[in-house]
């Protein structure tokens, strides 16, 4: 079934609340009512203005809970942005996933370009040009692994801008965690390396960046049920939707 949110006549879900306060869409609605409706294409729309005068709004966690979706965004050619929840073509790319309205997408809080995104941006360009990574994802995970902080220790032992653990970053000859060229440039080839193993899905990239690429394995090629895992996928595709608007 598919979903198709438009700029027009009926205000949905719109680009804005996306970017600009994109942790609203993982909290509970509560600035207005929304309506859901199906119309006669099976088409699914969210709308804050009642299609029929005898439209119920969305009032409770049974009727609002939808489950695991997935939202896919693309800009035409007018400027319109299109969401769905299905793939159609590969103008589509994924922006969120998990419930709509509840769940433990309320912790996404604070997704924002970080105040110090330009401190490393030109190493980042570097790594990202010299191994064919976005640059928007490594900012989005720098972002979510250190916030920009090259001294950043995690409680388990990792550490730098991309957080290695010691073994990892003497399988990728990084001699100095903290040193931010060697940590974007290490942290480039292990995403590379995850996409490639991965065949490009950058959700089990990220689940293997988290986790580990066996624990992906492990569980057949899908995002290990660690909530903390989940949680960060969520987390830094979010951030890549904002960066890629600058890189």
């Amino acid at each position: 079934m598919k979903m198709a949110f438009q700029q027009c006549k009926r205000r949905v879900i719109t680009h804005a609340l996306l970017l600009s306060g994109f942790c609203l869409l993982a909290q509970p609605v509560v600035a207005a009512e929304i309506y859901r409706y199906v119309d006669a294409n099976g088409r699914v729309h969210f709308t804050d203005t009642p299609p029929t005068k005898s439209s119920k709004p969305i009032r409770n966690r049974r009727q609002a809970s939808l489950g695991s979706v997935q939202i896919y965004k693309y800009v035409d050619a007018n400027g319109v942005v299109h969401f769905s929840d299905t793939r159609s073509d590969n103008r589509f790319r994924l922006v969120y996933e998990g419930s709509l309205f509840e769940g433990d997408d309320r912790k996404l809080k604070g997704i924002g370009i970080h105040r110090r995104h330009a401190e490393y941006s030109d190493i980042i360009q570097k790594a990202a040009e010299r191994y064919h990574v976005d640059a928007a994802l490594l900012h989005a995970v720098i972002h979510t692994e250190s916030a920009y902080n090259r001294f950043a220790k995690s409680p388990k032992g990792a550490l730098g801008l991309m957080q290695f653990m010691p073994a990892t970053a003497k399988r990728y000859g990084i001699s100095d965690r903290t040193d931010a060229s060697e940590s974007i440039d290490g942290g480039a080839r292990y995403l590379r390396d995850l996409l490639k193993m991965f065949n490009n899905n950058k959700r089990l990239a990220l689940a293997g960046y988290n986790a580990g690429e066996n624990a992906v394995i492990r569980y057949g090629n899908t995002i290990p049920p660690y909530r903390e895992t989940r949680h960060y996928v969520r987390r830094v595709l979010a951030l890549y939707d904002l960066y890629s608007a600058l890189y």
